[in-house]
């Protein structure tokens, strides 16, 4: 049997038509008995295509280290023993688990976090996103999710605090853009269909120029015009020097900052305090290239900004985000052809989420913003509060497609934390490192055994299991509700399958808009000019003052600098060390190790049995380090041993891959664990994102016989 995955249709188990090939992506075969056997491309279609992890499904489904049934541990945390258990005796269990954390510490000292899991937003619509969170239905205010990590700096904060809108808003009109610049964002490296690294080729075809600015060459700096090597956690440094430049010369829009803009003349007095000689210095870059970048950034309009993740994991990283959307506001490229444009209209002003005074969240007293935004703690906070009870106790944690060993700093402090856990249960598909600390594991369906919602061209539909459940594997949201109907609150959450796809669809409005909206044909270009841009219809942009902010009012108020302001990784006395001189860049997307299920099967390991050490052929040779050489990296906080390859690099900059800390990898890889080197003690002050992409470092060759 041969199933079609389909894009614009209700995929299901008798759906053999060719159907619409725009939009057909993958081929499935299949056993009679129902089991996948293979994944392949659907070559007819223009946008066919099967990632690494696709085409290794039959082993991800089917493999030794897939959890078949629920399992109890029986020996001691971080052992990895476990019996098999039946389904109500593992649920009894957690749910006596939980139930006496929180007759002996209260309900706040119940804590979650979900990851993307399987079912992405429907699951996380039992957390963060939820009306009730799941623990606040006991009383707990430790519902957390991923976006303590990821994407909320640069999809929600920065853009909000500048537009008062979400980058989902926002559209890099690539297809009539004569430059674009991609800035914190490699499309080779994505996961998803890469459209946007398709955009780019496309309007490369047709005449525009790329421009990469990036530690990093690998990927689409190997394809740009001008690759523009930055060092690691200093783009703000860069795009002050060019606002510097831009605002001293006058080459600026003058009515657009007069008329739509706030706080213009306190931002332009802290540009001129500064040095273009220091901020050069920070940054890598010289200053004839940044006049040079300058001069040809202000030569047209016609220049998008293609950015995401990559500048999330700095010490100032809403602050240098928000610099760069500035600089594109600023000279006349926000929401014109060719530039960033504005995809929305009648956007409301959001509004900040007050924080409660009698019940806090962990996080909220070191990261208080972070909660205004997203209504969460700030789970880095986690292993403080579970082993130093600050600020009051947790003792038990429910982790829902995540791994925090796997993608946060310091997987050792995290090993700890889970063993003064009196309660840990896991959802998972494969026994993580995190599982191996668990006090129940339940086991969880991929995405071809259970419903789920898509966005279409459509919209938002439900794609029906490709085949039945592996073992006794079980859609998240239903093993939650039986363990919320256990702790008393089951009528919340679908108990059925039948109840469970009826619940995705009275969902489905709230829970797909961030899958992205459609591009309007006929675009109406300046909105912000028309009042078409505001909710109240007035001309400006949704933010509290109806103004595009430079200084912010929810930054003033909260007692932030409105303005962006940049601070240097080593201006931190403890890291401005001079046996520290390189800096080290890590987190970036792996096409093989990406998420939980790259990091945790062995057939990754054969495709990547060393991690890397990205490193300039300069350095290199200083250093005496042959291509595919031993080296051992050093940080404040931990060292390891990494593979040399040599290839484009910034200057006194390193990236090792993210990737270590799981149950599965190979002694390099343990030894040679990236989490290890880095932090949770240095963030980002608003958000809380920790410091992974700017981190002291030194590099030494291993002298032994081996090298090895």
């Amino acid at each position: 049997m041969r199933l079609i995955f389909s894009k614009g249709a209700d995929c299901n188990k008798n759906n053999n038509s060719h159907g619409n090939r725009r939009h057909r992506l993958v081929i499935a075969d299949l056993f009679p008995d129902g089991k996948i056997i293979k994944i392949e491309p659907d070559r007819e279609s223009p946008r066919g295509r099967a990632c690494f992890r696709g085409v290794h499904a039959p082993d991800i489904l089917y493999g030794e280290q897939r959890l078949k049934k629920p399992l109890i541990r029986v020996g001691e945390k971080g052992e990895g023993k476990f019996r098999e258990a039946s389904w109500e005796e593992a649920l009894d269990f957690a749910a006596q688990k939980l139930k006496a954390v929180q007759q002996t510490y209260g309900a706040r000292a119940l804590a979650s976090y979900f990851g993307r899991g399987v079912l992405r937003l429907p699951v996380t619509r039992m957390g963060t996103s939820a009306k009730t969170p799941f623990f606040a239905h006991l009383g707990s205010p430790n519902d957390m999710c991923t976006a303590s990590i990821c994407n909320i700096a640069s999809s929600t904060v920065t853009p909000i605090t500048v537009l008062g809108m979400y980058t989902y808003q926002m559209v890099q009109d690539v297809e009539h853009s004569d430059y674009i610049i991609a800035w914190g964002k490699n499309s080779f490296t994505d996961d998803g269909p890469q459209l946007m690294l398709q955009r780019i080729k496309a309007a490369q075809k047709r005449g525009a120029k790329l421009i990469v600015i990036d530690p990093r060459r690998t990927g689409l700096g190997e394809i740009a015009d001008q690759w523009i090597p930055i060092t690691p956690g200093s783009d703000g440094a860069l795009a002050l020097a060019m606002l510097k430049l831009i605002v001293e010369s006058g080459r600026y829009d003058h009515n657009f900052v007069r008329d739509y803009t706030r706080g213009f003349d306190p931002f332009a007095v802290y540009l001129s305090s500064l040095s273009l000689d220091q901020l050069s210095d920070w940054c890598g870059i010289p200053t004839k290239q940044i006049a040079e970048l300058t001069d040809l950034f202000c030569s047209t309009q016609k220049i998008s900004l293609v950015s995401y993740t990559g500048l999330e994991y700095q010490l100032s990283a809403i602050q240098n985000s928000r610099a760069i959307f500035i600089l594109w506001a600023i000279t006349g490229k926000l929401d014109v052809k060719g530039g960033i444009y504005l995809n929305a209209e009648k956007v409301p002003t959001f509004q900040l989420k007050d924080i409660p005074e009698d019940n806090p969240a962990i996080g909220v007293k070191e990261f208080p913003m972070f909660y205004r935004f997203m209504g969460a703690g700030q789970f880095s906070c986690f292993p403080k509060a579970v082993l130093q009870d600050d600020p009051y106790p947790v003792r038990s944690l429910l982790l829902i497609g995540g791994s925090p060993i796997l993608s946060y700093p310091d997987s050792n402090t995290w090993r700890e934390a889970y063993k003064k856990l009196d309660c840990l249960i896991v959802l998972e598909r494969n026994l993580t490192e995190d599982c191996r600390y668990a006090d129940v594991v339940f086991p969880s369906c991929t995405m071809y055994e259970c419903p789920m919602l898509v966005s279409t061209p459509n919209g938002p539909q439900i794609q029906q299991p490709v085949i039945a459940p592996v073992g006794e594997a079980r859609n998240d949201v239903l093993t939650l509700s039986a363990l919320a109907k256990r702790l008393g609150f089951g009528e919340e959450y679908p108990q059925t399958e039948e109840e469970f796809c009826s619940w995705l669809q009275k969902g489905s409005i709230p829970t797909t808009v961030h899958l992205g909206s459609k591009i309007k044909k006929e675009r109406k270009y300046e909105k912000y000019k028309t009042g078409d841009l505001r909710a109240d219809g007035q001309p400006g942009f949704p933010t509290p003052s109806g103004k595009l902010e430079i200084c912010s009012v929810y930054l003033e108020q909260n007692g932030y600098s409105p303005y962006p302001v940049y601070s240097d990784i080593r201006s931190i006395p403890q890291l401005n060390r001079p046996d520290l001189p390189f800096t080290l860049t890590s987190g970036a997307r792996s096409n093989f190790r990406m998420g939980v299920i790259g990091a945790n099967h062995p057939f990754v390991a054969a495709v990547e049995p060393y991690p890397l050490m990205d490193i300039s052929p300069e350095d290199a040779e200083e250093l005496g380090i042959q291509d595919g050489e031993m080296a051992l990296v050093t940080t404040p906080f931990g060292s390891g041993k990494y593979k040399a390859k040599i290839c484009g690099m910034a200057r006194h900059a390193i990236h090792i891959p993210h990737g270590g800390g799981s149950s599965y990898m190979t002694k390099p890889w343990k030894e040679g664990n990236v989490n290890d080197l880095c932090s949770l003690e240095y963030h980002d002050p608003i958000t809380g994102f920790v410091t992974i992409k700017s981190v002291p470092c030194r590099v030494e060759k291993i002298q032994d016989k081996t090298n090895q």
